[in-house]
């Protein structure tokens, strides 16, 4: 008795340990969804206005915030690096954010839909968009992608043990 009561608590908190892991996998999907949106969304709009047009756009955004504080330094960063950006960074950046927001939708789709496959290629070129995002932190120090790429690493450690879990089904 005392070993089938044995296997059947180790199951039996291998499964509630497993429900709490997909369910914060999960939550990391839907960021990712929405983050894949808002990026596709942002990237298509930097590439089809113009440098002028974002410009008028951001003054209007941030109108009521210089109001409050017209010292603000973080709207003035901004400001300054709106008006500074060349055009060839300008579609850069559009690319690079669009891009990595049409990858993101894909693959959360295809995690979504249990595609074995993308689990390794959702690791795998989260791993690569973090080389290139360390490497644009120790340029510029950016708190944002700093955050961005921290949750990037905790969403590939949920991915990953999902594909394990994934396996243990597949292998069943």
């Amino acid at each position: 008795g005392g070993f089938v009561l044995s296997w059947y608590t180790k199951g039996v908190k291998k499964f509630l340990t497993q429900k709490y892991w997909h369910e914060l996998f999960e939550v990391g999907m839907t960021l990712k969804a929405f983050n894949g949106v808002w990026e596709t969304v942002t990237g298509f709009l930097f590439l089809v206005l113009s440098k002028e047009t974002l410009q008028k756009g951001f003054s209007y955004v941030t109108k009521n915030e210089l109001l409050e504080d017209p010292r603000d330094s973080f709207i003035q960063f901004l400001a300054h690096t709106f008006q500074n950006v060349s055009s060839d960074t300008k579609t850069f950046a559009a690319l690079y954010i669009f891009l990595h927001g049409i990858l993101n939708i894909f693959l959360v789709v295809q995690l979504y839909r249990d595609k074995h496959w993308a689990y390794l290629v959702t690791i795998g070129s989260m791993v690569l968009f973090m080389i290139y995002q360390i490497h644009r932190i120790s340029i510029h120090h950016s708190l944002f992608l700093t955050v961005l790429t921290i949750f990037d690493a905790l969403f590939i450690v949920l991915t990953w043990h999902e594909y394990k879990h994934h396996n243990e089904k597949v292998s069943i």
